[in-house]
């Protein structure tokens, strides 16, 4: 059994407080034989591209990122997907067409061609029933039944709708099984959210609920998702709190890479509060509570939040003590001890 990590970045800022939480991640992970680690940039300058341009790019981003789980994947294996921005559209696009049409077998490449060329990244938004019909008629042209392939965590952070897309069909398909969100109180409207619109899990579904995460963060799009323009101070709680779950479900990162426990009331309140281009948050949604010190020096924030909502994440401030690696017990003969102390 081996980790799988795709990172789709939403353009590669540059290294230190310019650099997107997604290039940190990538940062922080070893590509080894146990984890196999892949990131590809979305476009470092989407404001300046053409719309089919930028689809087009997101296209082969999907579309790279499938061809190498079909090529890698086995029964057993551990899928990681991770995005930000643009790529946090692209991430759940892949998480969609895994559970859609699964991996399908070298036999089948020209349907293989014609799925990833129609329903990687479609140009029409489709309903739970339609992605369902879908798998229906893929089953039988395949010749096999039980297509979906399991995304084992998905991490996003502000997920954002590319332009000239749908949005991401609502809710998340049921083959992932973990998921978090970081999202941006202060972004922009073309953000997306997972708890859009009804879901096509089931009621009786086991991984309901605390598995799939979506917590609201201080600060606009940068603020949350790195990159340039953005407070890395805030950057680095929602890259904590997306990497905190990652590991938990068995992410393998680096013990000579890892974070350093920086976060404290100080990367609360950095930054600065935004004059406009706020979005509506959900009915009672979760709020990080690193906001709860923001509000105590600020309490005019307050008229950014709804009357009713949950704090989240109440130890985050602690977190780099469980991100530290566990240190190595190191053997030491008892020669060396006693020449030790004889130096003293």
């Amino acid at each position: 059994m081996k980790n799988i990590v795709l990172c789709f970045d939403s353009g590669w800022g540059g290294p230190g407080s310019r650099a997107t939480n997604v290039l940190e991640l990538r940062r922080l992970l070893d590509d080894t034989d146990s984890q196999l680690v892949w990131w590809h940039p979305i476009g470092a300058a989407w404001l300046r591209m053409r719309r089919r341009r930028a689809i087009s790019d997101a296209q082969t981003a999907v579309v790279g990122g499938y061809r190498v789980i079909a090529d890698s994947w086995q029964r057993g294996d551990r899928i990681f997907l991770f995005g930000a921005g643009y790529g946090g559209y692209c991430a759940r696009a892949l998480s969609r067409l895994l559970d859609t049409v699964g991996v399908l077998p070298d036999r089948c490449h020209h349907l293989l061609d014609y799925a990833l060329a129609t329903y990687a990244l479609p140009r029409q938004g489709r309903t739970p029933q339609e992605w369902r019909q879908v798998t229906e008629l893929t089953e039988i042209l395949a010749g096999r039944s039980a297509l979906s392939v399991p995304v084992h965590f998905l991490g996003l952070w502000d997920s954002v709708r590319i332009p000239g897309l749908p949005r991401s069909a609502a809710g998340l398909p049921a083959n992932v099984r973990i998921a978090r969100h970081a999202v941006a109180i202060d972004g922009s409207a073309f953000g997306e959210i997972v708890g859009d619109g009804p879901t096509d899990r089931t009621a009786g579904s086991d991984h309901i609920g605390d598995h799939i995460e979506e917590v609201w963060f201080r600060g606009v799009h940068a603020d949350v998702a790195g990159g340039p323009g953005g407070c890395r101070p805030l950057a680095n709680i929602a890259l904590h709190w997306v990497l905190d779950g990652a590991v938990r479900a068995g992410l393998e990162v680096s013990p000579i890479r890892r974070p350093a426990p920086v976060l404290g009331e100080s990367d609360a309140v950095a930054g600065h509060t935004p004059t406009g281009g706020l979005r509506r948050l959900p009915p009672a949604p979760h709020i990080h509570d690193s906001v709860r010190v923001y509000l105590r020096r600020h309490p005019g924030y307050w008229r950014r939040l709804p009357a009713t909502f949950c704090w989240a994440d109440p130890d985050w401030a602690a977190r780099g003590e469980r991100l530290l690696p566990t240190p190595r017990r190191v053997r030491v003969p008892a020669a060396d001890r006693a020449l030790a102390h004889s130096a003293v």
